[in-house]
């Protein structure tokens, strides 16, 4: 179903996407260690892109949650991480759903979680672009799977009433709150 409440998740994944995108083109296109102001714009471009695109996958999962009126992980020093474990896991009982991603998804999640832990605590000379290699390898695989993943999960839990696929797992679906 495509409703007002799943617009934000749909601009949240176009964000994901774009950031993402963008770090993984500027980490191609090398020149971090570049002399001055260019090597300082490619460094800078790249921590952020990857930065924005994991803060936009976070919240596109809490507009999903947000959706099913599921609350996000609470009094948690881990909050990130947990946020991820629980939508990588099905609930079960009044409220319950399908895992939103894989258990495979969830490692490049986590890999990008990383990142971004130390772009956020790092300076700029501090980058050493060949051990950002496997985030960018993460962020490729996100690029490529998350629209598919949600769009996935969407059809599982909120199937459009005019598709005769209600997401094939026999459960039926249900708009908020998960499967009835």
């Amino acid at each position: 179903m495509s409703d007002s409440r799943w617009s934000d998740v749909d601009a949240d994944i176009d964000q994901a996407l774009l950031h993402f995108g963008m770090a993984v083109e500027i980490f191609e296109a090398g020149g971090f260690d570049v002399p001055g102001r260019e090597g300082y714009k490619s460094t800078s471009a790249f921590k952020q892109g990857m930065d924005a695109g994991y803060t936009a996958v976070e919240r596109a999962i809490e507009s999903i949650l947000g959706i099913l009126s599921e609350e996000p992980p609470s009094g948690r020093v881990d909050y990130h991480k947990a946020l991820l474990d629980r939508v990588t896991r099905p609930l079960q009982g009044e409220h319950a759903r399908p895992a939103i991603f894989d258990d495979a998804f969830k490692q490049d999640l986590l890999e990008a979680l990383r990142m971004r832990h130390r772009v956020r605590h790092s300076s700029y000379d501090e980058f050493v672009p060949h051990k950002a290699e496997p985030s960018v390898d993460a962020a490729r695989k996100i690029i490529a799977r998350l629209r598919a993943a949600v769009t996935e999960f969407k059809k599982k839990i909120d199937p459009d009433p005019k598709d005769d696929n209600d997401g094939g797992d026999g459960a039926g679906g249900g708009a908020s709150g998960g499967p009835p």
